[in-house]
């Protein structure tokens, strides 16, 4: 079977301009697609003028290239390549994206065919494919329908100009023309749905561990772990955030920071948070996405007891296993939009963290922290258990002690803390029996107090939680948290409070979920022997659990979730190289067999299809070459020469004057098509002639 070939018409120069203006209106869209993400915009500039200066030359030296232009491109597309790896070692922006820009715009000095325009919207798939992989909002599906209404323009205008080419009459408005047109739409969008489908269909989005875990590589932080929380907005934070003694205060501008992200959680402060976008988590179910905890209540604020810090040591490519697998684990990937603190966000309880430093530190509560605040366009994973408890479980939990580390540090209360709140805790739980009804009384009851985003000022000399529980009732989330934890500490059940962030709103045209400022979070995290920190939520308002949502898993997920092996990349990587030191010259002898082997095979496939491709008039017979050598000489007497498109009876016909010529074509004629061969009377008369 013989390969397709591409056809000649594809190679030949380009002489529609349309057809060029149509492929660069193409990479244009990919070009800005891009920047738009990136935010690249100098880089928008360069690609914009590179990429139209590379066609106007290509189209003014289509017929006519230049030997050393080619020698140009080949150099300045091997440096770019160059300068990307220099950018990914040094911590460049994005220079994946810069290399595709650029790349871009020098390929397009060789854009002479119209095989070439192919290749050129073929870049412009690239650049859209790799702003697909950095966008995290729905702005990116309008480039993508521009692309698709633009290719398809191309594709349109490519069909009028080879009905031009081949002579045919258009007529653009007729009525058979729009139907070619609405075929061209239509067989577009069917095989766009398809092709989306498929896609959608076979590519993996796992649910544990997937093969290739997202993770920044141009933005790593090498600073050592730092035990205090650093917060962007510091020591402004202390100016926008107020510690509210003035009944006449006014909410300031809205901040990105939240106050709570701090060493400390003074509950005299209001924040008025903004609604800018901190960050985009891809994750298959629904989390809270927690910082870190406080376990220490006095003067109307929250601390950490143990300001310890535990050092984590990375294992190969920036992994740290941080705990063990219990039943189903998700995996979740950060991408940073703005600064952020230094706190590692997780969702779910942590098993295996995916982050671009060499250490990281785990403070007394479970909370990560790295030694410098989070930029823009790092990117983390982390794979995590699944925290949920069934109430049965956590009801039987109560059955059993809880540890004395425990209950040293989880059930401390300060002496301000007023009899009548201890009185409402016993009064909310009389006849509960087991820690998690209680849990559930108290909870549900300060779920009926409503949400309030400016409570009245903390008045002085009082103390928070029972101004919050018996004038105000009402608050924000720390004034719920703060109040379950106290009531159930006062009741013997260890409990702590937690910050971070809800889950954010889910975008489902992206897949992520769209933390905002706003979302910034506090809820309560209870002990149970045996299950651990479960979480809870007292604030209304808030929509889902702060356990972890269910799974969504992928058809072939089960299929595919498989146990990898911790494997020592470098001890890999050392002996690959040493084995491949081995076995070159190997390799060496069997690439040069193998090219022999294709040029012979070549070779046999030429003389085949020579062989197929002889005409049917060639004969071997003795015969019949006698008639043909006779006729040649005959024609080297009459100093005549046959054209190659001319039979015997045509030249016969061009020369009346030689009757001789008449007869020879006759015979000829015979001992070329004529099933029975010459006869000894036909060649003697030929040779007579």
């Amino acid at each position: 079977m013989r390969l397709p070939r591409i056809s000649p018409d594809l190679k030949q120069p380009e002489e529609s301009k349309h057809l060029r203006w149509l492929a660069y209106t193409a990479q244009a869209i990919g070009i800005s697609a891009l920047c738009w993400i990136t935010a690249l915009w100098w880089l928008w500039l360069v690609g914009m003028g590179l990429t139209a200066i590379g066609h106007l030359w290509a189209y003014r030296t289509r017929r006519a290239p230049r030997s050393w232009a080619k020698l140009a491109v080949f150099i300045a597309l091997h440096l770019a390549f160059f300068l990307m790896l220099i950018g990914i070692l040094r911590g460049v922006a994005y220079p994946q994206a810069q290399f595709a820009i650029i790349a871009t715009g020098i390929v397009t000095f060789e854009v002479f065919s119209r095989l070439n325009l192919y290749s050129a919207l073929g870049f412009g798939v690239v650049n859209l494919y790799v702003a697909a992989t950095l966008s995290r909002d729905i702005s990116y599906g309008l480039f993508l329908i521009a692309f698709g209404t633009v290719v398809l323009a191309f594709l349109m205008r490519a069909d009028v100009e080879d009905a031009r080419r081949q002579g045919a009459r258009l007529i653009l408005l007729s009525k058979h023309r729009w139907h070619t047109w609405l075929n061209w739409v239509g067989s577009f969008t069917a095989l766009t749905l398809v092709l989306g489908l498929v896609v959608f269909a076979v590519t993996p989005r796992y649910a544990a561990r997937p093969l290739f875990t997202p993770i920044s590589l141009t933005l790593p932080i090498e600073a050592s772990p730092q035990r205090q929380v650093i917060n962007p907005a510091l020591p402004f934070i202390e100016l926008r955030g107020q510690r509210v003694v003035n009944p006449t205060f006014q909410p300031s501008t809205p901040n990105e920071y939240y106050f709570g992200f701090a060493d400390s959680l003074d509950l005299r402060f209001r924040p008025n948070l903004s609604d800018a976008i901190l960050m985009y988590v891809s994750s298959p179910a629904f989390s809270y996405w927690r910082g870190y905890a406080f376990d220490r209540y006095s003067d109307n604020a929250w601390s950490q007891a143990s300001l310890d810090l535990e050092e984590l040591v990375a294992k190969d490519r920036a992994r740290f296993v941080v705990g063990e697998t219990k039943g189903q684990t998700f995996v979740q990937t950060f991408y940073i939009a703005r600064k952020l603190p230094n706190i590692v966000w997780v969702g779910g309880d942590p098993v295996e963290l995916f982050f671009p430093t060499e250490r990281m530190g785990r403070d007394s509560t479970g909370g990560f922290r790295v030694g410098q605040i989070l930029q823009p366009g790092m990117i983390y994973s982390v794979i995590a258990n699944r925290v949920s408890a069934s109430e049965d479980a956590m009801r039987q939990s109560n059955q059993r002690p809880y540890p004395r580390e425990i209950l040293a540090v989880n059930l401390q209360l300060p002496d301000t803390i007023t009899p009548r709140t201890h009185d409402l805790a016993r009064q909310l739980t009389r006849g509960k029996i087991t820690a998690y009804d209680k849990v559930i009384a108290v909870r549900d009851y300060l779920l009926t107090f409503p949400y309030d985003f400016f409570p009245p000022p903390q008045a002085p000399n009082t103390d928070a939680v029972d101004q919050f529980l018996f004038v105000d009732k009402r608050g924000i989330c720390e004034h719920y948290v703060s109040a379950m934890v106290v009531m159930l500490r006062s009741l013997g059940i260890p409990a702590r409070l937690v910050v971070g962030y809800g889950s954010g709103d889910y975008n489902p045209f992206t897949g992520y979920y769209e933390v905002r400022a706003r979302h910034a979070h506090a809820w309560a995290e209870v002990y149970f022997p045996e299950l651990g920190w479960m979480p809870f939520d007292p604030t209304p308002g808030w929509t889902g659990s702060p356990q972890t949502g269910v799974v969504n898993t992928w058809l072939f997920s089960e299929a595919l979730n498989l146990s990898l092996p911790d494997i020592p990349l470098e001890q890999v990587a050392r002996f690959s190289f040493r084995a491949l030191g081995a076995v070159l010259p190997l390799l060496i002898w069997a690439s040069v067999a193998l090219a022999i082997l294709i040029g012979l095979w070549r070779i046999w496939r030429r003389w085949q299809a020579w062989q197929a491709a002889r005409p049917p008039i060639y004969h071997t017979d003795k015969e019949r070459r006698a008639i043909f050598a006779a006729y040649r000489r005959l024609l080297r007497r009459l100093k005549l020469q046959r054209a190659p498109w001319q039979t015997a009876r045509e030249l016969a016909q061009a020369h009346p004057e030689t009757p001789a010529l008449s007869q020879a074509a006759e015979l000829v004629e015979r001992a070329a098509y004529d099933a029975r061969l010459p006869s000894v009377e036909d060649l003697e008369h030929l040779r007579r002639l």
